[in-house]
């Protein structure tokens, strides 16, 4: 089984964001030992319940960075946070509904998730960040809607 950890490459520059992958990094590996040792189903649901909590507070905070810089691919990177977060909830439920091991079914699918769309659309949006690129009034006008709830990111 490969082991779920953050490695270099994939380090945005953005500190928190930085510090909230290497966070879930750790929880998707707490998950996996937690399955392969054993541990009781109640101990592996409060890990995945944690996991999919870190998750939701991380997509918020990209979500967030993102619009105040306007950044153009904000309503895409914003459909896939949907998008993980629908399917994360429906093994998590299956998990809760069933007697396998569908915990680590979850360590799997999010680590390889997570690996590709920090490479692939982390990446992008953090270089076009730390280019400088002047804050829009299209992130403000994003920021001011979802401050007074007209919108929601997740």
């Amino acid at each position: 089984m490969t082991k779920i950890e953050w490695k270099p490459q994939y380090e945005t520059g953005i500190p928190i964001i930085d510090e909230q992958h290497k966070r879930l990094f750790a929880r998707l590996d707490a998950v996996q030992r937690a399955v392969v040792q054993g541990s009781p189903r109640e101990e592996i649901g409060d890990l995945l319940q944690s996991l999919m909590a870190e998750t939701v507070e991380h997509f918020r905070t990209e979500e967030a960075i993102m619009a105040q810089h306007g950044f153009p691919d904000l309503l895409a990177h914003i459909r896939e946070h949907e998008l993980l977060t629908e399917k994360l909830g429906e093994l998590a439920q299956r998990f809760e509904d069933s007697q396998d091991a569908m915990a680590l079914l979850v360590t799997t699918f999010m680590g390889g998730w997570l690996r590709h769309h920090i490479s692939e659309g982390d990446l992008s949006y953090a270089r076009f960040i730390k280019s400088g690129h002047p804050d829009s009034s299209s992130g403000d006008l994003l920021l001011a809607l979802w401050d007074q709830g007209a919108i929601k990111f997740l």
